[in-house]
């Protein structure tokens, strides 16, 4: 068994400077529940096993760029105890 659910507030386009956008998502995948080459990878270091959530936003500094920070918190379902902490920050340039 594996779902995923999140939602997302803020401009679609990020054209504009000062456009935004903020999500939460939670997610929950049972060993061997999908392709381990089909997960994210960044997620509770990829593969299945795990359940947590991610908190993330995203700027446009310029038209064409823009700045975002996730957090992702994650836990093994089944087996030793082992949680996952990831902190991420992203630059994103279209040309």
């Amino acid at each position: 068994t594996a779902w995923n659910l999140g939602f997302t507030v803020g401009k679609p386009s990020m054209a504009q400077f000062g456009d935004w956008q903020a999500g939460f998502g939670y997610r929950y995948v049972e060993s061997d529940a999908v392709v381990d080459g089909f997960t994210d990878s960044d997620f509770g270091g990829g593969g299945t096993n795990v359940q947590g959530f991610l908190l993330g936003g995203s700027m446009a500094v310029r038209s064409a760029v823009r700045v975002g920070l996730k957090w992702m918190s994650s836990d093994e379902n089944i087996g030793p105890p082992l949680s996952t902490d990831t902190l991420q920050f992203d630059i994103n340039a279209r040309f």
